[in-house]
């Protein structure tokens, strides 16, 4: 390996040095954690000497093989960071060891298809994304707003609403924020209707929490990346779809129930649950309540995606809601009857040999009622 290199320098060609470029750069990267530091820096001076005149698929390669490495010299990533962005974008995305000052650097310098890739880092602190604020286009702000894995300053999500009330998007991601404050959300809610400003109220009263923004902005993700593919699919296709992509069964169920698909709800929960379809679709439509707490237990259907499941039901067949309520007491009283009974089963010798009382059957007693 060190011949070939040898023979490589010797040669004065820019593919012999693109070549000896990545030559040094596989010797690096193989057992870099034992690399010292001055081999590492020396290292990174050579190739940003032989980069500058490698061919363009040499430094898309060097780019890939040192984006992900700690210890690549900053010198080097920063030289990577800068150029076009089919080279600079796997070390924009994901070279951990940039410091402040260096991406407050590359914000400042780079144009805006690179500032697209820089505002989806999660380390990005508030002077970088003021910056990003400032120079970025519309695009840029969409991303920054979307990135909920930082926090923006207010200063920032000033600027963001100025700019949303234009921008529909960008209103939408920035309602879906967690670090919003009463004043942003009270400038923001002139430019909402619906749904959204109702949202805005409950965070400006904090009724509204960190991990129920989380769910509805996964939601909001998941609409605008799977839609179009929930949108056609049902049954079993419609499950191994959400499989293959990590949608797990209560999302699916909340965003089939927001396309009002309640048969095809009932459907999924039967085919989780192993029941025939006429027996779960029976159950949702006929008011069974005893069958399908049973049935959505089975499947693993959450409290809150079951409540959103008996309040559609009522939505669908135009009866009072206080039948949604006695559905979702049900659960829930079928769901806390399961845990006290593991509770109580538990796994010590002492709890073995205790009597298990029966737990009563909350589901039958309110459907009686």
């Amino acid at each position: 390996m060190f011949y070939q290199l040898l023979e490589m320098a010797k040669e004065n060609t820019a593919e012999a040095r693109g070549a000896l470029m990545l030559g040094l750069a596989d010797i690096l990267v193989h057992d870099i954690e034992k690399r010292s530091e001055e081999e590492l820096k020396m290292f990174g001076e050579i190739a940003v000497l032989l980069y500058r005149t490698a061919p363009k698929p040499d430094r898309i390669q060097l780019s890939r093989k040192v984006a992900s490495e700690l210890r690549t010299p900053v010198n080097l990533a920063m030289t990577l960071a800068s150029d076009d962005i089919s080279i600079a974008l796997p070390v924009l995305e994901k070279f951990p060891a940039f410091t402040p000052e260096n991406l407050l650097r590359l914000a400042d310098e780079l144009d805006d298809e690179h500032l697209q890739v820089l505002a989806r880092r999660a380390d990005i602190n508030t002077k970088v994304s003021d910056k990003l604020v400032r120079r970025g286009s519309k695009v840029v702000h969409r991303i920054l707003a979307g990135n909920r894995e930082i926090r923006l300053s207010q200063v920032a999500l000033k600027a963001l609403v100025r700019h949303a009330v234009q921008d529909v998007v960008l209103r939408e991601d920035l309602a879906l924020r967690s670090d919003l404050t009463p004043t942003v959300c009270t400038m923001l809610m002139p430019h909402v209707r619906g749904a959204t400003q109702k949202r805005l109220q409950k965070l400006i009263t904090g009724a509204l929490s960190k991990s129920d923004l989380d769910k509805l902005a996964r939601l909001r993700e998941l609409r605008k990346e799977h839609g179009t593919h929930i949108d056609q699919l049902d049954g079993k296709p419609l499950w191994n779809y959400a499989q293959a992509n990590e949608i797990s069964l209560n999302e699916l169920v909340v965003l089939m129930l927001q396309d009002e698909r309640l048969a095809h709800v009932a459907d999924l929960l039967g085919q989780k649950a192993r029941v025939a379809v006429g027996t779960a679709r029976d159950a949702v439509f006929k008011g069974n309540v005893e069958r399908i707490v049973a049935i959505a237990q089975s499947a693993g259907l959450s409290t809150d995606a079951f409540s959103l499941l008996a309040k559609a039901r009522c939505k669908h067949l135009r009866i009072p809601s206080s039948k949604a309520a006695e559905w979702i007491s049900a659960y829930v009283a079928a769901q806390t009857g399961n845990t006290t009974n593991k509770k109580r089963r538990g796994d010590g010798a002492f709890a073995a040999k205790r009597k298990i009382r029966p737990p009563r059957d909350a589901a039958r007693r309110l459907a009686a009622i």
